[in-house]
């Protein structure tokens, strides 16, 4: 399967070549699947696609099922999925939200999947729709910025769609963050090791929430074979506490042994002895 450019910085994000070279053919985000419309750093804060390019190459994209693959050089965040039925959205007005920054609330560097919710009954097989993503970022200046980048679908019916979306989470953020427990919609797929592709696609009731519990369900149970940080401290302390109680206990016992000796001592020597009784004892 040839490899979109796209894919090839999503591998070298998650590979961590993100921290040594800036992508000068993207934004700090931007999608890999669908393709993304042209970028342009001159116009990527412009509402409502960050680009001049118009909605000419459009992806076909199924009605079910349907999932997008994102990449990021850059952290991003309060990260905003929406979708316009409109053949050329000129504002974000056209826009309907899909997924909110409460629920997408940041990306890290790297390749993050994402499902869409299935299309709505008005939609039939053809259909033109724009999806678009709306975030922040400091990319190029050390203030935060809004960005935009969209892509360009055409809708078909799911078993007329034979594509193997290249969907797949590998960022370089923190498990906490990101793309990880809080953000991981695909631990429950299987994905081919030989290109990295989805081999099972989730269910049309799939939703941020519900994709969040399986992820959450599958750590619990055993699923991520590491240890968390959050595991990892609480080790830490736990020995930490239990040498400190030993050693608080042992300290007890040598006072107490000692206390001890030194009360038969005490006993033994002559400031041990009762001399008052004694030398009453005599005078008798």
């Amino acid at each position: 399967m040839p490899l979109h450019k796209h894919t090839l910085v999503a591998l070298a994000l998650s590979a961590g070549a993100a921290s040594a070279a800036k992508y000068d053919d993207m934004g700090p985000a931007a999608f890999m699947w669908p393709a993304d419309r042209v970028w342009a750093a001159s116009v990527d804060n412009n509402a409502p696609c960050g680009s001049v390019a118009s909605p000419v190459n459009r992806t076909e994209f199924p009605m079910e099922n349907g999932q997008i693959a994102l990449i990021a050089q850059d952290d991003s965040w309060e990260v905003e999925l929406s979708i316009s039925y409109s053949k050329d959205p000129k504002s974000n007005d056209d826009f309907n939200t899909l997924i909110d920054a409460e629920h997408f609330r940041e990306m890290d560097p790297g390749h993050t999947c994402v499902p869409v919710p299935d299309s709505p009954d008005s939609v039939t097989e053809g259909d033109y729709a724009t999806l678009q993503i709306k975030y922040i970022a400091d990319f190029d200046t050390p203030d935060n910025q809004t960005f935009y980048a969209c892509a360009d679908i055409k809708f078909v019916e799911l078993d007329s769609f034979d594509i193997k979306i290249p969907c797949f989470n590998a960022t370089g953020g923190d498990d906490e963050d990101g793309a990880g427990p809080d953000w991981n919609y695909h631990d429950g797929d299987e994905v081919d090791e030989e290109d990295g592709v989805v081999e099972e696609k989730p269910s049309s009731s799939s939703s941020p929430d519900s994709s969040k519990d399986e992820a959450d369900n599958e750590k619990s149970s055993g699923g991520n074979s590491g240890m968390a940080g959050g595991t990892i401290a609480g080790v830490v302390v736990g020995c930490v506490a239990g040498t400190s109680l030993l050693a608080a206990a042992g300290l007890f016992i040598y006072r107490r042994k000692n206390q001890r000796i030194n009360e038969i001592r005490k006993q033994n020597s002559s400031r041990g002895v009762g001399w008052r009784h004694e030398m009453d004892k005599t005078s008798v």
